[in-house]
């Protein structure tokens, strides 16, 4: 009888990504972690000003973490992100994308 190591298998993607715009200068996401294996996941991001830039990675986050703040953004700029979980062996597919666009920065406070 042999006895082989069977490496961990690819994590399963994330699923149910959200991203809510707090102010001009930051996104909130949000996911649901599917299964264990999943040593984290990495944020990415893409400008969607005409056209959509290329996704880069802005963060990761450990395991059991299904929350991101994104405080790079500026005001009135139309962002999507995806969440991809990773592991030794690899990536798993990304989940949903989500396209967030921030407001107008606030510029003080309002007047009386």
């Amino acid at each position: 009888m042999t006895n082989r190591y069977l490496p961990p298998p690819l994590p399963q993607a994330p699923v149910d990504l959200i991203g809510v715009a707090v102010g001009g200068c930051q996104v909130i996401l949000a996911w649901t972690e599917c299964g264990a294996g999943g040593l984290g996941f990495r944020i990415e991001r893409a400008v969607c000003n005409s056209p959509c830039s290329s996704f880069v990675e802005i963060g990761r986050v450990g395991p059991h973490v299904a929350a991101f703040l994104d405080g790079s953004v500026k005001p009135r700029t139309t962002y999507s992100y995806r969440v991809i979980a990773w592991n030794a062996n690899g990536d798993s597919s990304p989940t949903n994308v989500v396209e967030v666009t921030t407001p107008q920065a606030e510029t003080g406070l309002p007047a009386d």
